[in-house]
């Protein structure tokens, strides 16, 4: 094939500016520094900050922190470990650890103050407990069934909200208990049968309900599995029709086999059979305390939030009940009354989705996202707020195009925060209820704010910026700047030499703006020339930069291992606008193809780089464009594809994003001429083209995209006789990368290295 036709450039170069008080080493400066490289058993050092919560008097924040520990009793591997630690908001107090054994999540301050409710697996699965801030053990305070998470404390503090997730064997069971009518009001697709026409095996298999509660599903640790009788008796296989449909139902409960009749039938890691159902509970916030399902039914309802009265529970759902769940592509609001007295509508928009409420503090509004059509498009998500009490609703932020999540209230109500990724960074922004202006509250361009909270003395977050990917900052405004609270991974990012990160910009044949990013190896020798690795995003919406934290230390990692690195955000990416993101429709490989390509060809410009050595990896969608460049284009002495869609036509069943497929071309592979379009965006189609020596990664449980076309490319190329090889990694999924395994995290760092070694020489 010939090479492709790159896109006139007009490329703009600046080095991002570095905030004062955390300097980073210029690679200049590397060798008289006394510091030493990114090592790839470094990446056991990070650790990940999360779920920032301020104090109801804003003096302290409690978070967590996700590190890698060894794995007691195993050499060379390792465990994740999740702990909340607590730091005081003017910095006068170290952080220190307030919980051990590596499982806290989740944290809740009471509005009192006094206790923090969090999150931990107990038997494996999740219950929440509550930690006297004054000091002591944290008590258990649910012991349920179906587990427990995302805990909300009532306005007064004496009750606690959470969420559990429920299968339809599980919710059929408890409206049988209750006496009410145990059938969805959407249909079941089961052809030729009905909704409960076999006995619930499934449910008799995990026990019954304890007898002494109302609530189906309250705690049933003692109980022992049964069996009704009655079902028992008609179960055969060779019996009436009923009997035999018994017997199968009996067969299908033991998992031997697995009949799959739903829409979405692969979850994350399986085939997926079981519907499972978001459930709603309250009960007293104290240890042993009944739990009521205040959601009973085959609905599931998420982003649930105390109204301001303790009397009702905002949250998002479906838009109508009557629509089987897998179809169900829009979200409204709901209220829940938080006794039990069941949930009526509070804000259905037409021909839109509405999801994230967040009630004032002052009881007055209901903040919200809202967006045109599906849940699922190229639509950004925009900041609303309604009356509390129901009404005409209020959208903010429709001038911004970006799509905003993570939204919360000011002290003074008055304005909403929310972030939003935008041209590399995840800048926080604020924008008041009175105004259609957003303004921009992070100091830096190149920061990523990747959670935090508002409390009455200002508020705080955790950054990732080009010289650290994750720590605790307090700040009140863009103009006072930023303060450290924690030293997690700077401590030892002190002692390593880091690579600066430069931007630059292209412009491409459709007239858009590209920016791109390029990372010197981190030691430069004069005169000697270095090979350049091009870096490919996934998704296809998402977005790289300086603020994104998950590719932070491989981007260091290589840098130090002699690499120049560039990566870039092409067409289709999020953080641009709706237009640049869907600017890949039914073009997911030549025009975005030719933009990272275009930014490859302009790093390669740099006089340290030789532009004879080039190699390219890149994941999930960047494994697609990556296997489509080695298809169309020579240059590259070896790539990596990892997790990638190599056959969309195999992706539409194999995969559980297949709706990707819809959205980005428009159809179904039977509609008249989407086969053809399929099968030509496919880089499967190009397979006797790619000549580049090639590595093909997957896990063994990456459900999203599926892992036979792997199988497919792998075994093609094997037959043509190229050189590539592929790695399979078991238990992985399509989020090995970011949190799988430690094990394998550092395994494939390496191997990717070691293999692009092979082909580019040296060490």
């Amino acid at each position: 094939m010939p090479r492709l036709t790159l896109p006139r450039l007009l490329v703009v170069a600046c080095a991002l500016a570095f905030i004062a008080s955390l300097p980073v080493l210029r690679a200049a400066d590397a060798a008289a520094s006394g510091k030493s490289l990114i090592h790839a058993t470094d990446l056991l050092k990070l650790k990940q900050l999360e779920s920032p919560a301020l104090s109801p008097d804003g003096k302290w924040v409690v978070y967590v922190v996700r590190s890698i520990e060894p794995k007691p009793e195993a050499k060379d591997d390792w465990v994740y470990h999740t702990n909340l630690w607590l730091v005081a908001v003017d910095g006068s107090s170290a952080p220190r650890q307030l919980t051990r054994g590596g499982s806290a999540s989740a944290p809740a301050w009471s509005p009192q103050g006094d206790r923090i409710a969090f999150v931990r697996a107990v038997d494996g699965k999740p219950q929440i407990h509550a930690l006297p801030v004054a000091g002591g053990e944290a008590a258990p305070l649910t012991k349920i069934e179906t587990g427990a998470a995302a805990p909300r404390w009532s306005p007064d503090g004496s009750r606690i909200l959470f969420t559990s997730s429920l299968s339809y064997a599980q919710a059929r069971e408890a409206l049988e208990k209750s006496g009410q009518p145990a059938a969805p009001r959407w249909p079941v697709e089961k052809p030729g049968r009905s909704a409960n026409d076999t006995k619930n095996y499934n449910a008799a298999k995990k026990g019954p309900p304890d007898a002494k509660s109302s609530s189906a599903t309250k705690p049933s640790h003692t109980a022992k599995p049964h069996a009704d009788a009655s079902a028992v008796a008609l179960a055969k296989a060779d019996g009436s029709l009923q009997d035999r449909r018994e017997w199968l139902a009996q067969n299908e409960a033991d998992g031997n086999p697995r009949p799959l009749t739903r829409l979405n039938f692969q979850s994350e890691t399986d085939i997926n059979p079981d519907l499972s159902i978001a459930h709603l509970f309250v009960q007293e916030a104290r240890e042993g305390a009944e739990a009521k399902d205040l959601t009973p039914g085959f609905t599931g309802y998420v982003g649930a939030e105390w109204m301001t009265d303790g009397k009702a529970i905002v949250c998002a759902s479906q838009t109508n009940p009557e629509e089987n769940p897998d179809r169900s592509l829009t979200a409204s609001l709901y209220l829940v009354d938080a006794a039990g007295g069941g949930v009526r509508d509070f804000l259905k928009v037409p021909d839109h989705s509405v999801l994230n409420p967040q009630p004032s503090p002052d009881g007055r509004w209901v903040a919200f996202t809202i967006n045109r059509g599906r849940l699922f498009g190229y639509e950004q998500a925009a900041v609303g707020f309604v009356p509390a009490t129901g009404g005409a609703h209020r959208v903010l932020t429709a001038k911004l195009d970006r799509s905003a999540g993570n939204l919360k209230w000011s002290p003074d109500c008055r304005s909403i925060y929310f972030v939003a990724a935008s041209r590399g960074g995840f800048p926080l922004y604020q924008v008041a209820i009175d105004s259609t202006e957003a303004l921009t509250v992070t100091a830096e361009k190149t920061f990523g704010v990747r959670d935090y909270d508002v409390g009455v003395h200002g508020y705080v977050q955790v950054l990732t910026t080009p010289e650290n990917p994750s720590e605790l900052y307090t700040g009140t405004n863009a103009k006072l700047g930023y303060h450290a609270l924690t030293t997690h991974n700077s401590d030892w990012i002190a002692e390593r030499q880091l690579s600066a990160v430069e931007e630059h910009a292209l412009t491409n044949d459709k007239g858009q703006t590209v920016q791109y990013w390029t990372l010197k190896p981190t030691v430069l020798e004069r005169g000697k020339k270095y090979p350049l690795l091009l870096q490919i995003h996934g998704g296809p919406s998402a977005m790289w930069g300086p603020g994104e934290d998950s590719m932070w230390f491989e981007f260091q990692f290589f840098a130090a291992r002699g690499y120049a690195v560039v990566f870039a955000n092409p067409r289709g990416s999020g953080g641009y606008g709706r237009d640049f993101q869907a600017a890949n429709y039914r073009d997911w490989g030549k025009g975005p193809a030719s933009d990272v390509l275009a930014a490859a060809a302009e790093a390669a410009k740099q006089p340290f780089v030789d532009p004879a050595r080039q190699v390219v990896t890149g994941g999930s969608y960047g494994g697609y464009l990556t296997a489509w460049i080695v298809g169309h284009d020579q240059r590259f002495k070896a790539a990596v594809a990892q997790r990638g869609v190599y056959d969309l036509l195999t992706f539409f069943g194999e995969g559980n994003a297949w709706r990707l497929v819809p959205l980005a071309w428009g159809g179904y592979p039977w509609e008249p001429g989407l086969r053809e379009i399929l099968t030509e965006q496919s880089p499967l189609t190009y397979v006797a083209d790619i000549k580049t020596p090639l590595l093909i990664q997957h896990g063994d449980n990456d459900r999203r995209t599926g892992f036979v076309q792997s199988e497919m490319l792998l075994r093609s190329l094997k037959q043509l006789g190229r050189d590539v090889e592929s790695v399979r990694y078991p238990r992985a999924t399509h989020e090995m990368s970011r949190s799988g395994e430690p094990r394998q995290r550092l395994d494939s760092l390496v191997r990717y290295e070691e293999f692009f070694r092979r082909y580019l020489g040296e060490n």
